[in-house]
Order: C-alpha cells, then structure tokens, then sequence
C-alpha cells in the first residue's frame, strides 16, 4: 500500500503540481503586495508625484482649436502627429523607391 501511495503522489502532472504551489503561495502575494504599497515616512505625504502641474496653462480639447502651437496639445496629439508624419515618410519612401 505505501509504494502505490508513493506512485499516486508522483503521478501528478506538472500543472497540478504548479497550480497547488501558486494556491499557497498566494496569500503570501497578496501580503507582500499590501506592504509595499504602504510607503513609510515623507514619501507618504507625496501623494500626487505624478500629477500635472496645476499652475500650467490648459490643454486644448482638439489639435485643431489651436493648431499653430503644439505646447497646448494634449500629449495624445502630440503622438498621433508624430506617428501620421512616420507614416506619411515611410509611405512616400515606398512610392518613391518602388
């Protein structure tokens, strides 16, 4: 009976096996994950690090309310025109090059 025991617990597949480690370790996850975003001392009171400038002057909502300076566009616009002026390079390269 013990060597059948020992069998079955070797007969296990690897995601079976897998799977059991990651059930128990995910408590341990789920702890360590609230420790870390609990930060400790002045960097606490830092809460919006991130955060855009509340003293910058306002985005426009579309490029084309103000399209003569790119400085009042949001971030968005900025990347599409970069990339539809990538585009209309590579595509004029193949045109001219073909």
């Amino acid at each position: 009976a013990r060597a059948s025991h020992c069998h079955a617990r070797l007969a296990r597949t690897p995601s079976e096996t897998m799977s059991g480690i990651l059930r128990s370790a995910a408590p341990l996850t789920r702890h360590l994950g609230r420790v870390s975003a609990m930060p400790k001392g002045p960097i606490a009171r830092q809460t919006r690090g991130m955060a855009s400038d509340p003293n910058a002057p306002p985005k426009v909502a579309y490029p084309w309310v103000d399209p003569m300076n790119p400085g009042n566009w949001k971030e968005e616009h900025l990347v599409f025109t970069i990339l539809g002026g990538w585009g209309v390079v590579i595509f004029a390269a193949k045109q001219a090059f073909s």
